[in-house]
């Protein structure tokens, strides 16, 4: 059985598709068979990876055209790591999937038995019933965050979405990962204590702030292509060893599998 692994935050820009893109390719350069699922309806898996936009989540998941999961993955083009991508049509498939009997665990049940080591669900930042459907399906949660305070009040939306969900869904959170983190910028670390005394060891070291994040996206590669030196990968210099970056997180997923 595969590691369903949800990235989801209910606010916008934190960073989500950047983290699921770079610790699904992150695994998958680990050797490790990896299925990242985009449910969002603007696209940004494929426009990370280079791909055009596609309608695999809408085949996939629409009852009246009954696809496979074979008959839908698009490779990425990176070995070990295919995709479902999503495009403006989720948006009719939401319609369609509001009177689907037992809907919450559509995506689980086309999930089971898949093949794959892993799969990461990059989750649109708006509240939807394909929030429900990821967290049903989801064994571990991880929550990325802007170091703001509206930002960190979305980390608490999340949890509530998951607590309401407890009947039907084992999800459990992995962690809540800081991004676009300012060293010396005031408010980057005061939010990132306050983040640390309210969630404790669920925080994860923070990903830097790094504009290499954009470029490797503008030109539809993974940080680990475009620059494997990335601050927002190796984190920051303190002492003789390194904080935070991609790398730290993908450690503590690989002892989630």
């Amino acid at each position: 059985m595969p590691t369903i692994i949800a990235i989801l935050n209910q606010k916008g820009g934190v960073g989500k598709t950047t983290t699921a893109v770079t610790l699904a390719s992150g695994l998958a350069r680990m050797g490790n068979q990896v299925l990242l699922i985009d449910l969002d309806t603007q696209g940004n898996v494929a426009d990370s990876l280079g791909l055009p936009h596609g309608d695999d989540l809408r085949r996939l998941l629409s009852p009246d055209l009954r696809c496979t999961l074979e008959q839908v993955v698009t490779p990425s083009g990176l070995d070990h790591l295919d995709v479902i991508r999503s495009d403006k049509s989720t948006t009719a498939l939401k319609q369609t999937l509001v009177g689907v009997n037992l809907r919450e665990y559509i995506l689980a049940d086309v999930l089971q038995g898949s093949g794959y080591d892993v799969i990461a669900l990059d989750c649109a930042p708006s509240v939807d019933l394909l929030h429900f459907v990821a967290l049903v399906a989801a064994d571990f949660l991880l929550i990325p965050t802007r170091l703001d305070k509206l930002a960190v009040n979305g980390v608490r939306d999340a949890l509530q979405t998951l607590a309401a969900l407890k009947r039907i869904s084992h999800c459990q959170v992995a962690g809540i990962l800081p991004t676009f983190y300012e060293r010396v910028t005031l408010e980057s670390h005061e939010q990132l204590v306050h983040l640390a005394r309210t969630f404790g060891r669920l925080v994860l070291p923070p990903i830097p702030q790094d504009t290499q994040c954009r470029v490797a996206s503008r030109y539809g590669k993974t940080l680990w292509e475009h620059e494997p030196n990335a601050k927002a990968l190796i984190g920051y210099d303190q002492g003789s060893k390194h904080i935070g970056g991609y790398i730290q997180v993908l450690d503590r997923v690989k002892e989630l599998l």
